[in-house]
């Protein structure tokens, strides 16, 4: 029997290879920890020897705040409607207060020594299964009373424990799917990798991901039945595999090659100012940020300035909006790491879902629902905060103002009308301001169509190439399923940026190319070639761009465009862009770049 015993042992820690998706160059050597959750994401973290009491009594904290919460929402009214939605609230209640349920999570967090929202999960999991498993759907749709009540705990406890506190520096973050202002919470920590279930090279997730230089892979399934916690784990966001239980050997041969070989952080060791072809034409490299810090290194590799601020990189917390000087702090901030050289600040660019937790339900179809400048649009309370905060820290600094997702100049009418009244407001209480210029995200066809006229109604454009694909190829961007037809090269996908590009020139009005087009050394000699003179990219790829764009002349890349004008399909269009880069360019790529697959 021990015989066995060790054979079995030995097959669970025997090395195994797992194919994966790779997002995030780099390489990451480290023991998984779970992120678990859609909304509320929580990493397992295992307590130190002692602090069980004391999570208890965190949890406790929180379980009375939900009980006094749900308590107030119960009595609040005595319609017959309230009536109906004070006995769900009492359901909320007797779970809290009566059934095993909170006895439960504290016995895990007391036997397992983990963290309370760790626990939670836990032990709601194990009361789902078994209310899934009743046969009456009537007590079947319980189940949904004990996510609720879950979900009011996890908030209530959220912002006790920040994610980046609870990662350890070589945490291996394993999760189903990771929302974006995750990745910029556990990004500070710097663990060494991500595994997720769900995401693809577009996401907003993944080019977080590139731009903190984390290793990350995606398509990895059923992460709870392959790993267990504090498994070691190798992840290879280079040829894209994870590798479970490595052998010393591995781990060595991984090692030799550079472990985080993205190297985040590395000082240049000369500054470049502008970047200019060949041939003399400058081409403005702007880079993309959430945080002042990851600029600081790409403005000394030649970045002019901030082309894409993601203001909601600020929401942290679902249902949270930060306050208007909270917003004024943080736009300052960033202005004054931009410089002279300015940021452009998205307004917020996110679903009701954000703004309001607990009342709305998820769209069916989000990416073509209520979201972005629509939202704001439809919400003017928080969009006034924002525009309020803008133009308050404009005062004295470069800052001007990017509209996403615009469908066509009546958004922009509309935004403008918002804008001058928060203007006039501000200049009536003797409020220090700025005049921000005012642009526009084109990412949709009917922008494209309309280009003409919203180029005359804004000061500069904002192509992005991301969303711009999904909307034009009819593609969700994140679904693996529908991968092999979201095509960048797709030749209606070229023609709308060569037409955008040509309206703003006939406009006279700045444009910056967005996005993974932007960003990846595959497509700018093309974005060249169609008249982009400014790319807007991550912040770790600006030095490759810079160098790229600088062996390279207008006129050949103006030959190029007209060399693939005629082919009628993205892959003859991406065989002769590879062909050409490997007889004439080979030397300007990232060695190994041109054998990849884009």
């Amino acid at each position: 029997m021990q015989g066995a015993h060790s054979t079995d042992q030995a097959l669970e820690t025997a090395e195994r290879h797992i194919p994966a998706i790779a997002l995030s160059r780099g390489i990451g050597i480290g023991r998984i920890a779970f992120l678990d959750g859609e909304r509320e994401q929580y990493v397992r973290i295992d307590l130190e020897p002692g602090q069980a009491d004391k999570e208890i009594l965190r949890f406790k904290t929180a379980v009375a705040a939900s009980i006094q919460e749900i308590a107030e929402l119960a009595a609040d009214g005595d319609t017959e409607e309230h009536r109906s939605v004070s006995g769900i609230f009492g359901v909320h209640l007797l779970i809290l207060k009566e059934s095993s349920f909170v006895e439960n999570i504290e016995t895990v967090i007391r036997e397992q020594n983990v963290n309370a929202e760790w626990a939670i999960k836990i032990v709601s999991n194990r009361y789902l299964k078994r209310q899934d498993a009743i046969a009456d759907e009537r007590f079947r749709e319980k189940y949904l009373d004990i996510a609720d009540v879950a979900a009011r705990l996890h908030t209530s406890l959220n912002g006790s424990q920040p994610i980046s506190q609870s990662t350890a520096a070589d945490a291996v973050i394993a999760v189903r799917e990771l929302r974006p202002s995750t990745i910029i919470e556990i990004a500070k920590s710097r663990p060494a990798a991500v595994i997720t279930e769900r995401g693809g090279w577009t996401s907003h997730a993944s080019i977080l991901a590139r731009e903190f230089a984390l290793p990350m892979v995606a398509g990895v399934h059923d992460l709870e039945r392959l790993f267990s916690h504090d498994d070691l784990v190798i992840v290879d966001g280079i040829s894209g595999q994870v590798i479970i239980h490595p052998s010393t050997d591995t781990i060595d041969k991984f090692r030799s090659a550079g472990v985080n070989t993205a190297a985040n952080g590395r000082e240049p060791k000369e500054r470049h100012n502008r970047t200019t072809t060949r041939d003399g034409t400058e081409i403005i490299i702007r880079a993309n940020v959430d945080l002042p810090d990851p600029y600081i290194t790409s403005r000394l590799l030649g970045a002019q300035g901030i082309g894409l601020y993601r203001s909601e990189s600020l929401i942290t917390k679902p249902g949270v909006i930060p306050t208007e000087e909270q917003q004024v702090a943080a736009y300052k901030q960033i202005a004054d790491v931009a410089g002279d050289s300015g940021v452009r600040i998205r307004t917020f660019d996110i679903g009701p879902e954000i703004i309001d937790y607990s009342g709305i339900s998820s769209e069916r179809n989000p990416s073509l629902g209520l979201r972005a400048i629509r939202l704001s649009l439809s919400n003017p309370g928080y969009f006034q905060t924002q525009i309020r905060a803008i133009l308050r820290a404009a005062a004295g600094r470069k800052i001007d103002i990017v509209l996403p997702m615009i469908s066509g100049v009546s958004e922009i009418v509309r935004s403008r009308k918002i804008i001058d009244t928060e203007s006039n407001r501000l200049q009536n209480d003797g409020i220090p301001m700025g005049d921000p210029k005012i642009g526009a995200m084109i990412e949709v066809p009917s922008a494209v169509f309309t280009a003409n006229e919203i180029a005359k109604n804004v000061d500069f454009l904002c192509l992005g190439t991301n969303d711009l694909v999904q909307y034009l190829l009819a593609v969700d961007r994140d679904n693996d399923a529908v991968a092999d037809w979201y095509q960048t090269l797709h030749p209606a996908v070229i023609r709308a940026i060569r037409d955008v590009i040509s309206e703003a020139e006939n406009a006279g009005i700045p444009i910056a190319v967005c996005g993974e087009m932007a960003g990846s050394q595959f497509y700018v000699p093309l974005l060249i070639g169609l008249g982009a003179r400014e790319l807007s990219v991550y912040t770790n790829v600006v030095d490759q761009i810079r160098r790229l764009t600088s062996g390279i002349t207008i006129q050949e890349t103006v030959g190029l465009v007209n060399s693939i004008s005629k082919l009628k399909t993205a892959e003859q269009i991406e065989k002769a862009l590879r062909e050409h880069y490997l007889q004439h360019w080979s030397s300007l790529f990232t060695p190994g770049f041109l054998a990849s697959e884009q």
